[in-house]
């Protein structure tokens, strides 16, 4: 949003009487124009800008005989905009009243040779920004040679050229000014970037995956071992429940009593059983009998 200096920033004598404002449906757009000093001494400062603003209203006045400084609004190269007329109101300064009637007029505040600064053409392009919405069928931008009947170098070479890149339209960005050599680099950034990121992701997805497919694994393998556990446990319940009553102690098996480590325990032999049978010493005791050979 541009921010408009008033009259009084610049001490304007008050307007004598004017044309009025514009009629919306007659405006075609606006025209740029230059002091045409034909001096190279530069006006830069907030002092020698408001000192030139007076010293073009006392001439347009007091010389042409004109109710006012002849355009709407002024840019200086520090970027500020200054109101002269004002938007609504209709200029004096294009030609002749049907020039008047359907173009506004913007003032760039340049000397000879000098090349409007970054500055000075993104506040203008604001400014017919503005101008557009008030008028919105004023969208053409024209030098003031393009228009006068007679002729005119308004609004000198560097402002002209400007004109035809599109630097006055709004929505231009000084950005999108770009050698073919710059776009190449900004076209290999962009590509080496987008392989680096790809690379980054691809590497990245998989370790994720990796940790997920671990993560798996370990949640099987959980699961089968609870599972196991559970089956063998139920398996034991049902063999338990089939055994002998003899096996069972309310339904759970009789558990041996622990041995004495201390005690041997004593050997338990049959109760006819002769621990030192008596033993034959007859020598003529028969041989036994030898099988037939």
């Amino acid at each position: 949003m541009v921010e408009y200096l008033p009259r009084s920033a610049w001490n304007a004598r008050p307007p004598n009487g004017g044309p009025g404002n514009l009629t919306a449906s007659s405006v075609a757009g606006t025209v740029i124009h230059w002091p045409g000093t034909g001096s190279t001494s530069v006006i830069h400062s907030k002092a020698a800008v408001a000192s030139a603003l007076r010293g073009w209203q006392d001439y347009h006045m007091d010389s042409r005989g004109w109710s006012d400084i002849a355009y709407q609004i002024a840019v200086d190269q520090a970027g500020r905009a200054w109101t002269l007329r004002g938007l609504r109101t209709q200029s004096g300064a294009n030609g002749n009243s049907e020039l008047n009637e359907r173009y506004g007029a913007i003032l760039l505040v340049l000397v000879t040779g000098e090349q409007p600064t970054a500055a000075m053409k993104a506040t203008t392009r604001g400014v017919i920004a503005d101008f557009r919405r008030i008028f919105p069928r004023g969208t053409a931008i024209r030098p003031h040679s393009a228009v006068r009947p007679d002729g005119t170098d308004c609004p000198g070479d560097a402002a002209r050229a400007a004109i035809a890149r599109g630097e006055f339209t709004p929505g231009h960005s000084e950005d999108d000014d770009m050698t073919p050599a710059q776009m190449q680099e900004l076209k290999n950034f962009i590509e080496a970037r987008t392989q680096a990121y790809a690379l980054w992701t691809h590497r990245q997805l998989r370790r994720d995956l990796s940790a997920v497919v671990k993560a798996y694994a370990l949640d099987i393998k959980n699961y089968e071992r609870q599972t196991d556990a559970a089956d063998a446990a139920r398996a034991a319940a049902a063999v338990w429940a089939t055994a002998p009553k003899s096996l069972q102690v309310d339904g759970a098996p009789e558990q041996p009593e622990a041995p004495d480590p201390n005690v041997d325990p004593a050997p338990e032999f049959p109760a006819d059983l002769e621990p030192f049978p008596p033993v034959d010493t007859s020598a003529s005791a028969e041989p036994a009998e030898q099988p037939a050979q």
